[in-house]
């Protein structure tokens, strides 16, 4: 998946957990965690893409600190999963339990999103994403940063 698919995939991701956590949510944090899995991007040279960095272990044990400290942030760590476990699921493959596991997950190869199918889900959803943004403005923070939150 590209840019504007994670985007979006992890603002709906927050969005759901935002409900059940009754956090607010900073809409860029948002955007940062669901993306942030592709970092491996700049160091092509010493990882794989879609490796370490898009295991949902690998997630889990970096985010836990952020949990116990400010104890909250549920949100974002919806959108950092929903990168690997949603949007890259579509398009494999993906090592989603390294380092305990190398074997690569994804859905099967007829129904992944490759292509003119997958510009058009991501344009859909960030379509999507950005009526959802104007119509709950003001319930969420978009330029507060993480800590200044109330």
């Amino acid at each position: 998946m590209l840019l504007l698919g994670h985007f979006a995939l992890g603002y709906f991701s927050a969005l759901i957990v935002k409900r059940f956590s009754n956090e607010k949510i900073n809409i860029l944090l948002v955007w940062f965690f669901s993306i942030l899995p592709d970092i491996d991007i700049l160091f092509f040279e010493y990882i794989n893409h879609r490796g370490p960095t898009h295991s949902i272990i690998v997630q889990v044990i970096a985010f836990f600190p952020i949990l116990l400290i400010f104890r909250r942030g549920l949100p974002y760590f919806a959108a950092l999963l929903s990168h690997s476990l949603i949007g890259d699921y579509l398009n494999p493959p993906t090592q989603l339990l390294w380092p305990i596991s190398r074997n690569l997950y994804g859905i099967d190869n007829s129904l992944m999103l490759v292509g003119s199918r997958l510009l058009f889900v991501e344009i859909v959803l960030f379509a999507l994403m950005l009526i959802t943004i104007l119509l709950n403005r003001g319930k969420m923070i978009p330029s507060k940063m993480f800590l200044n939150e109330a």
